[in-house]
Parts: C-alpha cells; sequence; structure tokens
C-alpha cells in the first residue's frame, strides 16, 4: 500500500480549459498559500505524487491516475460552489472512490460563503452520484 500521507484536492473543472474560468482556481491559491514563504501553509498534494493527466487523456487512464492518487491519501479536500455541476464531471467519481473504496474522510469547502449555519441548505452543490460504468 501507498504512503497515506496526502491529501487529495478536488473540484469540477467545469470542462473549462482556462483554469480561471472554473475551480481549478481555488486549487491553485492553495498551491500558492503552500509556495508562499510569507503563509503557514502546507499540506502534501497527492496529485504531486503521480504523472499528471492531460484533457486528452483516456477516461481509463484518467481513472487510473485518480485511484493512484487516492491510494496516496489520507484525506480529501472536496471543493463545491455554485458552478459545480451537478451530472457530468469526474468529481463524483473522485468523492465516491474515496468514500467506498479508500475510506478517506471528506472535508468540505464551500468558497463564496463566510459562515455556513445550514449544512443541509448547501446540498444543492453536491454532485450527483455517477452512473455504473
Amino acid at each position: 500500500m501507498a504512503n497515506r500521507t496526502g491529501t487529495y484536492i478536488a473540484f469540477d473543472g467545469l470542462g473549462e480549459t482556462d483554469p480561471t474560468k472554473s475551480d481549478f482556481r481555488y486549487y491553485a491559491t492553495i498551491l500558492a498559500w503552500c509556495a508562499n514563504s510569507n503563509i503557514e501553509f502546507n499540506i502534501t498534494n497527492s496529485h504531486e505524487k503521480t504523472y499528471a493527466v492531460r484533457d486528452s487523456s483516456l477516461k481509463a487512464t484518467l481513472y487510473a491516475r485518480i485511484q493512484e492518487r487516492l491510494r496516496a491519501s489520507k484525506n480529501m479536500l472536496v471543493i463545491l460552489t455554485e458552478d459545480t455541476r451537478y451530472t457530468g464531471s469526474v468529481l463524483s467519481y473522485e468523492i465516491e472512490q474515496a468514500i467506498d473504496n479508500y475510506k478517506i474522510p471528506l472535508i468540505i469547502a464551500y468558497p463564496g460563503y463566510s459562515a455556513i449555519l445550514n449544512v443541509d441548505a448547501l446540498s444543492n452543490l453536491w454532485p450527483k452520484l455517477s452512473p455504473t460504468e
């Protein structure tokens, strides 16, 4: 088994190639915090433990890489926004794999909210379960 020290960060890329137009910007912010010597913030990024996956990669390659990263993860940070797709993204698969196969606890971030008093009111931001393949 892989060394489970990483944090897997999951977000919806929204099908965008421009990262500033998707939830990737929140992932990039976390990486910038880690790189900034004036900010005391560090994570072991599970995405850096494997080769990168390109948008043109086969679905099987993408899913294999996700599983490899999850095997090296101790937790998952899930970023959910008003733009997160209810269906049609890999995010559902990532969440299901983390919970069902790797028993990884989830940490949920809702950018844009300063306080959350009723988490159930945000259930519409959660992606639908992915269809069985």
